[in-house]
């Protein structure tokens, strides 16, 4: 998808603040949906990003969602997100627009609350049967009773897929207790400019999905217009709020509360075992189990992970991800695959101490990113760029340590990666800088495992993150 930016006027009304005339047009992409291209305009009044058209939900198919299911979904930013309203176990919980459900799920197995869902979605048909929770059709206004209420209102990347979010936000507050805590998250149209990575981009504004986007000036504006006391918090390229009916109750909220790698690990080793094996679910908690334990250096069960992950992929796609090479050229790529090969990378160099076969999961994780970049011309999240080009400083990392005279052919794939927006130009300083070091210790001979312990506990301590943790919740990508 190409994005062209512009500078003129349009008319499109902002359903943040009812403008319709005179907005200021900042760009336009082409769709293969509709004749004309989709405009992005900002408007001169709220400073809402406004597009122009939507598809209808009919489009997004089964298989858009065990993509979703696979890997987008961002179990990590919805579960960190929650984990930051302090209230007791047995809290009655609603997410609004739930889709398969992850993070009603989470806040019944991590936090204990109670939960109801509602989308009326194919997802949510699926979440219901596939993790077994109360997700209903309707909407905040007609499925409950009048005074039914609940002490955690969730909405994740929803409120920009309304038509009216005025009374949306109405409907929220009538629906909360008097103790209860509204959560929302959304995309935040003040990253979109020229200045952002399209990787950032495209998911946040998901052309044909998103109805608008909140400038965060307009959420904090229309939060006071519909009688909420609350905060807001940006984070990348997504609006937090955590609101109430008042002051009081808002102490419910803690800020600096954060969801620990082990929680996480838990909750996917629990769901990766009770999935059938071959199923989207089963693929997507096994790969999830494998990422947060090498994440938080939890080899051990990080190791108890990769069997479940070799079966279920050979059940499910006929994958043997003892033979990475082998499974490079599947089309179309799965980016699940880049995930997996990743983390095996990083498992078989820090803890195996194996440079040769990490090398060549790197290498598989490196490539499947680019041929997904080539098959669709665009990276369609934001963790299989990073992912990609992390796996190729880590190939160049493992290299050095068995066969250095290749590194420089990495050196250059790197280079390559970053053209398509994968990685960094700050990044990609940082790691040459920590080949170059590994490649000078190895012309020194020394112990391989000594090399991994310098470089890692380099890695470690740096502003750079050594392994992927996805910032924002994904949902919106398929809403």
């Amino acid at each position: 998808m190409d994005l062209k930016w512009l500078s003129g006027k349009t008319n499109i009304r902002c359903p943040v603040c009812g403008v319709d005339k005179n907005q200021k047009l900042i760009a336009n992409t082409k769709v293969d949906w509709q004749e004309n291209p989709v405009e992005i305009a900002q408007c001169h009044d709220c400073g809402a990003i406004l597009l122009s058209a939507v598809q209808p939900p009919s489009t997004y198919t089964s298989s858009s969602w065990d993509i979703y299911i696979e890997h987008i979904a961002g179990i990590e930013a919805i579960a960190g997100i929650l984990k930051k309203v302090d209230l007791p176990s047995g809290s009655r919980m609603l997410d609004v627009g739930c889709g398969y459900g992850f993070g009603l799920d989470i806040a019944q197995t991590l936090f204990g609350w109670k939960g109801i869902g509602l989308d009326p979605s194919v997802a949510a048909e699926r979440g219901r049967s596939e993790l077994k929770l109360d997700i209903r059709p309707g909407t905040l206004d007609d499925a409950f009773e009048p005074s039914e209420t609940f002490d955690v209102i969730f909405a994740s990347e929803v409120i920009e897929h309304v038509p009216d979010p005025r009374q949306f936000l109405i409907s929220v507050e009538q629906r909360l207790s008097d103790q209860g805590i509204f959560v929302m998250s959304t995309p935040d149209g003040g990253a979109i400019n020229p200045d952002t990575p399209l990787t950032v981009l495209f998911p946040a504004l998901s052309i044909g999905m998103h109805t608008f986007l909140f400038a965060e000036e307009g959420l904090i504006s229309l939060l006071k217009e519909t009688g909420f006391a609350f905060t807001t918090r940006k984070e990348g390229a997504t609006l937090f709020a955590f609101a109430s009916r008042s002051e009081k109750a808002l102490l419910n909220v803690n800020p600096e509360a954060e969801i620990t790698l082990s929680e996480l690990s838990n909750y996917c080793k629990t769901k990766a075992h009770k999935a059938p094996l071959g199923s989207a679910l089963s693929v997507g908690m096994s790969s999830r189990y494998l990422k947060f334990s090498v994440n938080g250096a939890d080899y051990d069960w990080a190791a108890k992970a990769i069997p479940i992950i070799k079966k279920t992929l050979r059940k499910r796609y006929g994958i043997n991800i003892k033979n990475p090479s082998a499974t490079i050229e599947i089309d179309p790529p799965l980016s699940v695959l880049t995930v997996i090969y990743y983390f095996l990378g990083l498992f078989y160099l820090n803890y195996k101490v194996n440079p040769k076969l990490a090398s060549a999961y790197f290498m598989a994780a490196a490539v499947n990113g680019e041929n997904s970049f080539k098959k669709y011309g665009e990276y369609r999240d934001p963790e299989t760029p990073m992912l990609e080009f992390l796996s190729l400083a880590h190939q160049a990392l493992a290299l050095a340590q068995f066969d250095p005279v290749k590194v420089s052919a990495v050196i250059d794939q790197m280079e390559e990666s970053l053209k398509r927006g994968a990685g960094t130009y700050d990044q990609a300083a940082y790691y040459r800088g920590l080949i170059n070091e590994a490649v000078k210790r190895s012309s020194e001979k020394p112990q391989p495992q000594l090399i991994t312990q310098r470089v890692y506990q380099k890695l470690n301590q740096s502003r750079v993150p050594l392994v992927s943790r996805t910032a924002t919740t994904m949902r919106g990508w398929l809403k």
